[in-house]
Formats: C-alpha cells, sequence, structure tokens
C-alpha cells in the first residue's frame, strides 16, 4: 500500500501489528463501584496508535484478536492474587460459601475452593466449583457428595476483572480521559490461563467484510448479518486495561494484539 491514507480499508492493512504486554497493575477500586481508574498511573498502555501524531504513512490500526495469557503455567488454580477468606457450609453435593467482604463471582463461572478447616467427618476435596447461585456476600456450588452438613473455612480463588479503556490523548493528565470499551472476567482455573476475547464473543462486532455462504452466525433465520470481532482505532488512539481493585495482582497476564497498520 502507498503511505498515504487514500481510499485505504481496515482489511487493507500496510504492516502487521503484534504486540504483548504484561499487566498487573490495579485500577485503585473495584469495578462494582467504578471502572473509570482512581489515578492516571493505575493503568497500563497495551498499544498506542501514534498518539503523538508523527506518523504520518498510517491512518489507524486494525486489531482483529486479543488473548490474555497468564505468566504461569498452571494445572490447577490461577495464583495471580490472593485467596479470599470465607466460611462454608457443606451438605450432600451442596456448599454455601459466605464471603463477608463481597466477591464478584457470577453465576455459571467457576471458583476454586482450597477448604481449611472442617467441623466434623473429613474435610471436603480442594476443588474446582460451578457456581449456581449468587448473593453479594455468598455463592453455591456443586460438589461431590459428602455426609454433611460440615462448616469451616474456607479459601476462594474468586475470578480476576479486566477493564480495556480507549484513550485519544497524547498527555493524559485526568482519569475521565479513560473510556471503558468492554470488561473481561477470568476464572481463576487453569482452564482459564490462556483465553481468546474472540472466541469468548468479547470483542466487538465491527463492520467488515466476511466470507459466507447463506448462513448466520447461529442459524439462518438469525437476524444478525455476518460479522468479524475485533477493534478499529484511528491514529492518535491508544488502548490501555486495568485489573479490577486496589491491589496489584501477585502474577501478572501477558495481554496480546495482533492485527495491522492501514
Amino acid at each position: 500500500m502507498a503511505s498515504t491514507a487514500t481510499n485505504k480499508l481496515p482489511a487493507m492493512i500496510d504492516r502487521p501489528l503484534l504486540n504483548s504486554t504484561l499487566v498487573t497493575v490495579a485500577s485503585g477500586q473495584l469495578f462494582s463501584t467504578s471502572l473509570i481508574p482512581t489515578a492516571v498511573g493505575n493503568v497500563t498502555n497495551i498499544i498506542d496508535i501514534d498518539t503523538s501524531l508523527t506518523d504520518t504513512s498510517i491512518s489507524g490500526a486494525y486489531i482483529d484478536e486479543i488473548w490474555i495469557r497468564y505468566s504461569k503455567e498452571r494445572n490447577i488454580f490461577l495464583d495471580a492474587q490472593t485467596p479470599l477468606s470465607g466460611t462454608y457450609s457443606a451438605d450432600s453435593t451442596s456448599v454455601v460459601v459466605t464471603i463477608s467482604a463481597g466477591h464478584n463471582i457470577k453465576v455459571g463461572q467457576d471458583v476454586y475452593l482450597d477448604f481449611t478447616s472442617y467441623s466434623s467427618g473429613s474435610t471436603p476435596i480442594d476443588q474446582v466449583a460451578t457456581d449456581t447461585a449468587v448473593t453479594s456476600t455468598t455463592f453455591t456450588a456443586t460438589i461431590p457428595s459428602i455426609s454433611g452438613p460440615i462448616t469451616g473455612n474456607v479459601s476462594v480463588y474468586q475470578p480476576i476483572n479486566f477493564c480495556f479503556y480507549v484513550v485519544a490523548a497524547s498527555t493524559i493528565t485526568n482519569i475521565n480521559q479513560f473510556f471503558p470499551l468492554f470488561t473481561v472476567s477470568i476464572p481463576a482455573t487453569a482452564a482459564y490461563q490462556n483465553i481468546s476475547l474472540t472466541q469468548e464473543e468479547i470483542l466487538p462486532l465491527i463492520n467488515h467484510p466476511v466470507p459466507h455462504a447463506g448462513g448466520n452466525f447461529s442459524s439462518a433465520n438469525s437476524n444478525i448479518s455476518p460479522k468479524i470481532r475485533g477493534l478499529v482505532l484511528q491514529r492518535g488512539q491508544a488502548l490501555y486495561a486495568a485489573v479490577s481493585g486496589t491491589t496489584s495482582l501477585t502474577n501478572g497476564f501477558f495481554i496480546n494484539i495482533q492485527g495491522g497498520y492501514y
């Protein structure tokens, strides 16, 4: 392609774009309070699409994939954050966990439960469990059958939440310059140490040509026309990310992007 921006389309990239950034920094507050970071330094720059406006050879960047990779290889749970301390009551195939400080767990998500004490019988097996019901301070999960009720203490590895932001400034002086695009909730289990935001259907749909033969995404009767997921950033914008909470991750995640400049 020529160095000018005339008649370029996002699919017609000049040169490839591949970048990886380690993210550990927390936003300064829980996302349940606000997605906006509490300070300018509480975010990490993922990619800068010429916010200094010095590269006249590009008009922007097309990002067709973002995948997040844990910084360690784990086989059971992800030790990115200090686990939450809670109490539990287990009986038959159900366990109810109470975390007085609150949690971010949603129905259908996996958590790792490390049972540390028990009132009678034997302690339940430490395990990955799927949540079936939640309140602001409790959640219910299914476990292998035990003879209960058994109560005790448990350490809970809850999901790690990320927020992605777009910024259109070469110098950031105010937290209100961060505009949230989407969030990602990663269960702290080994199955999620490498996830694709395309496959998880988190990246937004973009108006981009898609080869297809009659069918739409889910069925021939779908009212959503076939589109690609990704991001189209214009020159002068940058992509940032932060972790929910007030404490940085003990072990971070690499946020990887792939696409090209146009």
